[in-house]
């Protein structure tokens, strides 16, 4: 991750709030970031400026049929803001998964509101 990136992935992790988790994905797994993977990595695509600057939203489906949404840069790194749910619990991340990366970029409450708080968190700090 490059300095902008980390600076981002950083400010939205800190916005992750239980009730921001969807309901069906509440209790799945035994991590608090199991329902975070949409609304956080969309906020970061769209905060680093998601096409026009080399970034794509993944996803895929876990061995636990879980979606999980991850992104990757023009560089092929992966950037994961809810990485844990896999490492934390000795899980294998869905990466090389992806049947037909059919991401859904429609931008959530919670997806929404991440991307209001971290911008205002930019600016100040700029």
């Amino acid at each position: 991750m490059n300095t902008d990136e980390k600076r981002i992935y950083d400010f939205v992790r800190e916005e992750l709030k239980d009730e921001m988790i969807p309901i069906s994905y509440r209790g799945l797994i035994d991590s608090k970031y199991c329902g975070h993977c949409h609304h956080a990595s969309l906020a970061m695509y769209n905060l680093l400026g998601g096409k026009t600057n080399g970034y794509k939203l993944q996803t895929a489906t876990d061995e636990l049929e879980i979606k999980h949404y991850w992104l990757v840069n023009s560089k092929g790194e992966i950037i994961d803001p809810t990485i844990e749910q896999y490492t934390d619990l000795d899980r294998k991340p869905p990466y090389d998964k992806i049947a037909n990366n059919r991401a859904s970029h429609r931008k959530t409450k919670a997806t929404k509101l991440i991307i209001e708080n971290v911008t205002k968190k930019l600016q100040s700090s700029a």
